[in-house]
């Protein structure tokens, strides 16, 4: 299990954890970036256009993965990797669980309760990184339910 903590009561960057790794989660202030960094080495997430839904993790300029959003209005995500795609979408229309199926990943990005920023991931997580940025992603959702309420 991945432990998911804010880095504060009120903060959108996390601390991510679990034995033998260890991740530190940021979004920038302003737009749809962020940074990453993932047992010690430092990671971009970049957004390709202020209305695309094209991101993509970069370490040392060279692309990690990449994730797409399949609609505007649906809250999922078709990730590519180097060892295969899977995608991340919410569990069900009205909660905050995500699920990433694919490419050897059957994980789920669950938060601890429904008042709280603090979350978990479980199930079979074969890449560190990719469930990284798969949380960043669930966090993108999370965060931007939160500035439209």
């Amino acid at each position: 299990m991945i432990l998911c903590l804010p880095k504060g009561i009120c903060s959108w960057n996390f601390d991510l954890s679990e034995a033998g790794h260890s991740a530190s989660v940021e979004f920038d202030w302003m737009g749809e970036q962020g940074a990453m960094t993932i047992d010690g080495k430092r990671h971009e997430v970049r957004k390709h256009g202020v209305f695309s839904g094209h991101w993509t993790l970069e370490a040392n300029s060279t692309t990690v993965a990449t994730a797409r959003k399949s609609s505007a209005f649906t809250r999922s995500f078709d990730l590519a990797t180097s060892s295969g795609g899977a995608v991340l979408r919410a569990e069900s229309a009205f909660g905050r669980t995500m699920l990433l199926e694919g490419a050897d990943f059957h994980a789920v990005i669950m938060p601890a309760h429904p008042f709280t920023r603090r979350a978990s991931i479980t199930g079979q997580i074969p890449d560190f990184r990719i469930t990284c940025f798969a949380f960043w992603l669930a966090a993108l959702v999370w965060r931007r339910a939160a500035q439209s309420d």
